[in-house]
C-alpha cells in the first residue's frame, strides 16, 4: 500500500495509519501551502506520485530520495527528499523536501512499499 503525505497538514500515513503528525514541506509563508507548490526553493513538494528510492546521509541521517512520476507537474523543480529537521533552525530545513522525524523515516526505509502519494 502507498504512503500518503498531506501537503497542507504535514501528516504522513501508511496503511491508513497516521505515522507522523507534524511534518512539513517548504518554508516561511509557503510551508505546507498547496498554492505555493510551483515556487522553487520555497514551496512544498508538488502534489503527485513519487517512487521512494534509496537513502543516504546527505542531509542528515536517513535522507530518502524521491523520484517523481512522469505524470507529475514538477514546475521545473527537482531533487526532492524526505529528511529530518534542522537542529540549529527547527522548522526551516525545507526548500520543498518533506521533513519528518527519524522514526518515520526508519519506518519508510524498512517498508516494502515504494510509492508515495502527495495530496
Amino acid at each position: 500500500m502507498a504512503w500518503i503525505y498531506h501537503q497542507y497538514s504535514g501528516e504522513l500515513y501508511h496503511n491508513d495509519k497516521l505515522v507522523f503528525r507534524n511534518g512539513y514541506s517548504g518554508n516561511g509563508i509557503h510551508k505546507n501551502n498547496p498554492a505555493s507548490e510551483s515556487i522553487r526553493g520555497k514551496g512544498p513538494i508538488p502534489r503527485g506520485r513519487y517512487t521512494i528510492g534509496g537513502y543516504t546521509n546527505s542531509k542528515g541521517a536517513m535522507t530518502i530520495h524521491l523520484e517523481p512520476s512522469q505524470s507529475n507537474n514538477m514546475y521545473g523543480r527537482d531533487l526532492f527528499r524526505i529528511h529530518g529537521d534542522s537542529r540549529s533552525r527547527p522548522g526551516e530545513a525545507s526548500e520543498g523536501c518533506i521533513i519528518v522525524g527519524k522514526e518515520a523515516r526508519r519506518e519508510i526505509i524498512d517498508s516494502m512499499d515504494r510509492e508515495l502519494i502527495v495530496e
